[in-house]
């Protein structure tokens, strides 16, 4: 649940999202080629100390070191220009700028990813490697489908988002796997329990999937919560396109999905994303009830197969 979430434990301003990201980025490419902080400390002659604190977005990546890294790991000039571009400059702290707008942002505190498929990837690792994580959507979120259902939301003529690694996304984040003991929230909207996505058969095993995972021993309060948020009253999150609140290396980042992933850390923007997911989740229906409702939708699907 949403108020399990602790507080970032760093007493700093926020960072900026797009050196959380980068961080996300670069731990991510390094793991997928098999190299330790060791070995990427060599390629710019520097500690493994500064290697993890530049992963975990504790301190800023010069930007020789981040071209030097990421020229290693195999990503093309253009690509490199412009994630150094996105960056604020080395000794950026947010809190020397004043907020400013109805969003109440300064620069720096939202970044829209718009580089295509490594924009995709980055978004499916910062989801991966969150240590929480509490998101709102219309469909199945990733890492809880079906096979069958993941083929149907990611046909390329239907897909809305590539929250999974799908053929065209680069390989680095094929293989990236969930970080054990991830704490996580999903809000699924009610209308996943009439949408028949897939057809009908597809979505009844989805949906006895979903209520085989919340009667696991991985499910329960801090470890897999989902529940059903019925659609009698719009709220704020019905605004918002797939909004998430992710914890990542003691970072809080609000997230958004609309024609690229976007990020935003500090604002009063993100503050009212986190807290229209709170609202969600207070108006949200209990565990059980949620369970009630999953399997007689799932009922329901099987029973309109032999009609």
């Amino acid at each position: 649940m949403l108020h399990v979430l602790a507080l970032p434990t760093s007493p700093e301003a926020p960072q900026a999202p797009a050196r959380v990201v980068l961080g996300a980025y670069l731990r991510g490419l390094r793991e997928m080629k098999g190299e330790t902080l060791r070995d990427a400390a060599r390629v710019v002659r520097r500690s493994e100390s500064a290697l993890s604190r530049w992963e975990r977005a504790e301190s800023s990546i010069p930007p020789y070191a981040c071209g030097e890294l990421l020229h290693h790991y195999g990503v093309s000039r253009p690509h490199t220009d412009y994630l150094i571009r996105s960056l604020p400059q080395q000794h950026y702290v947010r809190d020397k700028s004043q907020e400013r707008g109805l969003a109440r942002r300064v620069p720096f505190d939202n970044w829209t990813d718009v580089a295509g498929a490594e924009a995709m990837a980055r978004y499916i690792a910062v989801m991966r490697m969150a240590d929480e994580i509490i998101e709102y959507g219309p469909q199945v979120p990733a890492g809880l489908r079906t096979q069958a259902y993941r083929e149907a939301v990611l046909d390329p003529v239907v897909c809305l988002r590539e929250d999974e690694p799908v053929l065209g996304v680069p390989r680095w984040v094929h293989h990236m796997p969930w970080a054990p003991g991830q704490q996580r929230t999903v809000l699924l909207d009610e209308t996943v329990l009439r949408r028949p996505v897939g057809g009908r058969q597809v979505m009844a095993h989805q949906l006895r999937h979903l209520a085989a995972l919340m009667r696991s021993d991985a499910s329960g309060p801090g470890l897999l919560d989902i529940r059903i948020l019925p659609m009698s009253r719009t709220l704020f999150v019905h605004t918002v396109s797939w909004p998430a609140e992710v914890i990542l290396h003691g970072h809080r980042l609000v997230t958004s999905f609309g024609g690229a992933p976007a990020y935003e850390t500090g604002s009063g923007a993100a503050r009212r994303v986190s807290a229209g997911l709170r609202e969600a989740l207070s108006c949200a229906h209990g565990r059980e009830k949620t369970y009630e409702l999953i399997t007689r939708a799932a009922d329901a699907m099987e029973r309109q197969l032999t009609s």
